[in-house]
């Protein structure tokens, strides 16, 4: 039902709620003639769904469009010359049953997730029986047992954490009670939990890992304040750990807790009033080459990086 109105909209344009809903019922298969309950009510479903994955958006003169956001990519990304990884799929001509090759998922399964490459049937069937799966882009508030509670079948949770701080960055490793439980789990990508939407994708162990590591017992939840922060918490982020001196001269900071969706244009407003930013250097996750949610910010003098560290603690991109 959200094809058929993303198809009007690409067809015709801007359109107000009215119309789209009548060419809607129109091109609808599921709408009933003469029930407008039934009809309006199929109409807002997909609607909803549709402003929820931002495909939709009503403009100040209260008319639908398509909404053609442009995604900035960090600068890094840009410049890096990535190996192209495509997925083979070999099909039984006598059965016509699939199987799938996803090379080395452990490592590019991020790659694969971001492309949206993931075959919606290998998905579904788990063929290749993973229970272990990244799941990301969490609210930073998250317990163990809310996370449980929307995973059901979680056995294990590796919370993954600044080595520096002990910050949660929003990012897990969850090894699932079955195949059929990490199918159920990633068919829920993209959905909203916490007011955020989630991200998973299978990611088995890298070949020779161990895992679960069983050798270092149960992975413990990190400590955060309600509102996702590490601050005043005893050996834990920036309360109980203070900061560490500047050392004299410095131009450089550290700046970490940010939005997976920054780019270059966003960090360098943040800190335009602080003074002009000469370097910038985002950090990723080894192996899988995802974004951490850090970076190292540099400045033109010591003075202005003095300036910018005061902007600890706000607000930026939602975090």
């Amino acid at each position: 039902m959200d094809d058929i109105i993303l198809t009007i909209l690409e067809s015709k344009g801007a359109l107000k709620e009215k119309v789209l809903f009548k060419k809607f019922v129109n091109k609808c298969t599921e709408c009933i003639d003469g029930n407008k309950d039934h009809n309006w009510g199929l109409f807002q479903t997909a609607v909803m769904q549709l402003k929820q994955t931002h495909q939709i958006m009503v403009n100040k003169d209260d008319e639908y469009t398509l909404n053609k956001v442009v995604v900035k990519k960090r600068k890094h990304e840009d410049n890096e010359e990535k190996e192209v990884v495509a997925c083979s799929v070999d099909v039984d001509q006598s059965t016509g049953s699939k199987s799938w090759n996803y090379p080395e998922l452990w490592k590019n399964g991020e790659q694969f997730w971001r492309d949206e490459s993931f075959d919606p049937e290998y998905l579904q069937r788990n063929p290749d029986r993973i229970t272990r799966i990244f799941c990301g882009n969490l609210n930073k508030t998250v317990t163990e047992e809310e996370l449980k509670s929307c995973l059901p079948g979680v056995t294990y949770i590796k919370w993954i954490v600044d080595k520096l701080t002990g910050e949660f960055y929003g990012s897990t490793f969850l090894e699932m009670k079955s195949p059929e439980a990490a199918a159920l789990a990633v068919l829920k990508d993209r959905t909203k939990f916490k007011g955020r939407p989630l991200k998973i994708y299978y990611c088995p162990p890298r070949p020779g890992d161990q895992w679960p590591p069983i050798d270092k017992g149960p992975s413990k939840r990190p400590r955060n304040n309600p509102d996702g922060s590490t601050d005043n918490i005893p050996g834990v982020g920036g309360g109980g750990k203070p900061r560490t001196p500047k050392p004299e001269g410095s131009r450089k900071l550290f700046a970490g807790n940010l939005a997976y969706e920054i780019d270059d244009d966003a960090i360098v407003d943040f800190f335009k009033d602080c003074g002009t930013m000469t370097g910038l250097r985002w950090l990723t996750h080894q192996g899988s080459n995802e974004f951490r949610g850090c970076a190292f910010v540099e400045f033109s003098s010591t003075e202005e990086a003095d300036r910018a560290i005061e902007r600890d603690g706000h607000e930026l991109l939602g975090r």
